[in-house]
């Protein structure tokens, strides 16, 4: 109110005058005196977010997002259980008992997700206050996992009343109930250390459909609510590492529309997103087999692979890390599923696809927690890895060892290219023949392309080095199909041939750049690109933004001249751009 009053009195310009008898001011700049007073609400609003109930305490809170996930080594999904309407068991499971998570910390997990309902268990709606007994409950659970040295993430799961509203006409609502329910849930755990933290949301959703600009905007909206409510209950919850989620926790739709929350403090904010991809073989059920490495012993899914995950998780990566953001993989699995003619080959594909998964997570620092519903039928929705009704034996042990192969894997630092003045990355550099399977098969991630233009190329920079023929070859990253590029003013679908093109032979030095349709660019920011051929000596590979032309360090013939997509040209014209020497970009005189 002092600030008020006092920034209330700085408009009055000297000519104004003051009325005591009627405590008026007379003449004043209205206009001026409302622009003011409105920035001041804003100011005084933004305060009133982060106001916390008791001062900040950082004691024993040191870790950043990123150094949390990267100390998950295996985590694992209390699945079923807390998250059920009612009661902890409704949905058939046991009650959790603290043998059971001794168990899965003795099979190798480091990590426990809790997912938890809470809405059942509010006794008064207009605060949101929970019932004593169920956070007892929670509390218990928790003490346990923490008791095992396990790092633990609690969250709100089914929460229909929002996660199934996302619209602008429920918003306010909904995130006025969030606040007060967060801020309740927090209040209670704000002494526990760094190993605890708290997710905001689980999968909003409608439908499973691909959601609206409205639907994106609310669940940004929830994750917002989520971190200022938090932060606004002080001690050590101002400094504990949170997590926010992508809209139903697709990793595709929050790559698209995910807004990073405001945050007072640096670097303790992680993304979530689920992976059951592909779905047909993780979900439905209707392929047995997974992967380029089983692809010989049936019908796999026509659009993933190996490299399909590789791709993702370095676009989540470029995306999201550099920003400083953790990456948490929520919910992971494949259900089990098999036919009696080829059931251990299919079990061990299973083990193969956790494998996959675990170890590209671990090696990209993302913290990622198996699902684990505790059942052990054959098809869709059977996630059951311990089985909780026989004293936690092991139910799919193919499961058991894919997790803990791919677990082995060490964290590898994202690769740095180097990034030129004018925009261009070089992605590699090198001296390398292609040969088709016998020689270089160089995979472009989809993350170098995040950001850049529909302009933007891929330039090569090569040798023809050939007896009988030369070909370079560009494949989508999972090899589904040849991928269409410009060259110049041409257009070619897969084969580029630079002894044609060039009408030159053996020996001689290329810079060729490739530009795409915004189609194949939407495919190739999925997928990535796979370069390969025969008969051509690749010695550099980058990827340049229009906004600048970057000249590539190859050596081409020294008399030659090329334009910047890479043309040689035997009568430059005036005041055009070209290179020379591969080092040089010349504007050729008259």
């Amino acid at each position: 109110m002092i600030i008020i009053f006092y920034c209330y009195l700085c408009i009055i310009n000297p000519s104004d005058t003051f009325d005591g008898e009627n405590g008026k001011i007379l003449n004043v700049n209205f206009q001026i005196m409302k622009n003011l007073l409105t920035l001041i609400s804003v100011l005084f609003l933004t305060m009133v977010s982060y106001a916390q109930d008791v001062a900040p305490n950082n004691e024993g809170m040191t870790k950043s997002a990123q150094e949390w996930t990267r100390d998950v080594v295996m985590g694992w999904n209390l699945g079923n259980s807390l998250e059920c309407p009612n009661t902890e068991t409704e949905w058939g499971n046991p009650k959790t008992t603290k043998a059971m998570i001794h168990a899965v910390r003795e099979a190798g997990f480091n990590a426990i997700r809790i997912p938890i309902r809470w809405i059942n268990h509010v006794t008064d709606p207009s605060t949101m206050t929970i019932n004593s007994t169920w956070l007892a409950r929670v509390k218990e659970v928790v003490d346990w996992a923490l008791e095992e040295d396990m790092y633990v993430i609690i969250n709100s799961h089914h929460e229909d009343w929002y996660d199934r509203n996302p619209y602008y006409n429920k918003q306010e609502e909904n995130n006025a109930k969030l606040s007060a329910m967060w801020k309740n849930i927090a209040t209670y755990f704000r002494d526990y250390g760094e190993k605890l933290i708290f997710a905001g949301t689980n999968e909003t959703t409608v439908n499973w459909s691909s959601p609206t600009t409205e639907q994106q905007a609310v669940q940004n909206s929830y994750n917002q609510t989520f971190v200022n409510a938090v932060r606004a209950t002080g001690g050590k919850n101002y400094y504990r590492n949170l997590i926010v989620q992508t809209f139903a926790c697709n990793p595709y739709y929050g790559l698209s529309g995910f807004t990073i929350p405001d945050d007072p403090v640096e670097k303790r904010l992680s993304v979530e997103y689920h992976y059951y991809d592909p779905y047909e073989y993780c979900g439905n059920c209707t392929y047995y087999y997974w992967g380029d490495a089983y692809k010989n012993k049936g019908a796999t899914p026509p659009n993933s692979n190996e490299q399909t995950i590789t791709n993702l998780f370095d676009r989540i990566t470029n995306t999201w890390m550099k920003k400083g953001l953790g990456v948490v993989m929520g919910e992971y699995g494949v259900a089990n599923h098999y036919t009696e003619n080829d059931k251990q080959t299919q079990q061990e594909n299973m083990q193969y696809y956790l494998k996959c998964v675990v170890s590209e997570a671990r090696q990209h620092g993302f913290a990622a927690f198996v699902w684990d519903n505790n059942a052990f039928n054959n098809g869709p929705e059977n996630f059951g890895i311990f089985k909780r009704w026989n004293n936690m034996a092991v139910g799919t042990p193919y499961f058991l060892r894919g997790i803990t192969e791919g677990a082995g894997t060490e964290y590898k630092e994202p690769e740095q290219y180097e990034d030129d003045s004018a925009g261009g990355i070089i992605f590699w550099e090198g001296d390398a023949l292609l040969d088709w399977g016998n020689g270089l098969q160089l995979t472009v991630p989809s993350s170098l392309f995040e950001g850049k233009s529909s302009a933007v190329q891929l330039v090569l920079s090569y040798t023809q080095d050939y007896t009988d023929y030369d070909d370079i070859q560009l494949f989508y990253g999972d090899w589904s199909s040849m991928v269409t590029y410009h060259v110049g003013d041409n257009t070619f679908t897969g084969d580029f041939i630079p002894s044609n093109v060039y009408s030159t032979g053996s020996g001689t030095n290329h810079v060729t750049a490739m530009s795409f349709d915004e189609s194949t660019l939407n495919v190739i920011l999925q997928k990535g690109i796979v370069i390969q051929g025969h008969g051509i000596r690749l010695t550099q590979v980058s990827i340049n933004d229009p906004a600048g032309i970057y000249t590539p360090t190859v050596s081409p013939t020294s008399s030659a001249i090329y334009t910047i997509d890479g043309r040689q040209v035997s009568q430059p014209r005036h005041g055009q751009i070209y290179i020379q020497d591969g080092k040089k970009i010349i504007s050729v005189e008259r």
